[in-house]
């Protein structure tokens, strides 16, 4: 976690306008950290490389954000354009449990992209509600008038479920997916409708399970 009881956020949102002038443009606020964005660029090409889109690397647009709101990890939002915390890869260059944090996250986001689950605008692909936490658009620097959607929960627990598979194609420990979830309890985070962190952390422990039973870890 960045901060003890900060409650954690993955890319799970897409955002559409409220106005419907095709004029306004928006975009989530950057920022620049050369240092930075290279070991957030080499990390996230590996697990591109894992992923289905091994062959399509180059096209990932890996951003990092200083969000407004400071428990927001990253977000993925379509065409493989991926935000990062500034704050957690910041730790991540000197830390190897927000390194750990890091990979989870983008391989969560990663997963959102390659399921296509921005693309996706059925009534089981995303919730409307907002209740339990959700992000506002204000929460990530962008006006007042751009609306938020969350994936559902079931998309979230597929991204995790595919972001493990990277994982395991890349020879990382799953336990430290789990330890992160673990953690999050014992900070009494339990997440937010979208995100609940005892469903996560089961999937990720019988996910771990099996790959203790293939003799894989």
């Amino acid at each position: 976690m960045l901060t003890r009881g900060s409650r954690i956020f993955y890319g799970t949102i897409i955002f559409y306008l409220v106005l419907t002038s095709c004029s306004l443009r928006v975009s989530i606020p950057t920022v620049s950290d050369d240092s930075v964005e290279l070991l957030v660029r080499n990390e996230a090409a590996q697990i591109v490389a894992a992923s289905e889109d091994k062959e399509r690397v180059s096209d990932y647009q890996i951003f990092l954000s200083d969000f407004p709101r400071k428990d927001i990890l990253g977000m993925s939002i379509g065409n493989r354009r991926i935000y990062i915390s500034h704050e957690l890869a910041k730790l991540a260059s000197r830390r190897s449990f927000h390194l750990w944090l890091l990979r989870q996250t983008l391989a969560h986001e990663i997963a959102h992209e390659t399921a296509g689950h921005a693309k996706e605008t059925g009534s089981n692909s995303l919730n409307r509600s907002t209740l339990g936490g959700g992000v506002s658009s204000v929460d990530v620097g962008l006006p007042w008038i751009v609306r938020f959607r969350n994936y559902s929960t079931d998309k979230e627990l597929e991204a995790d479920l595919k972001g493990l598979g990277y994982w395991e194609k890349l020879g990382w420990d799953c336990r430290n997916w789990v330890r992160i979830l673990q953690n999050f309890e014992r900070q009494n985070y339990s997440g937010d409708v979208f995100h609940p962190t005892n469903k996560r952390l089961q999937q990720a422990q019988r996910v771990c399970l099996t790959e203790a039973k293939n003799g894989v870890i």
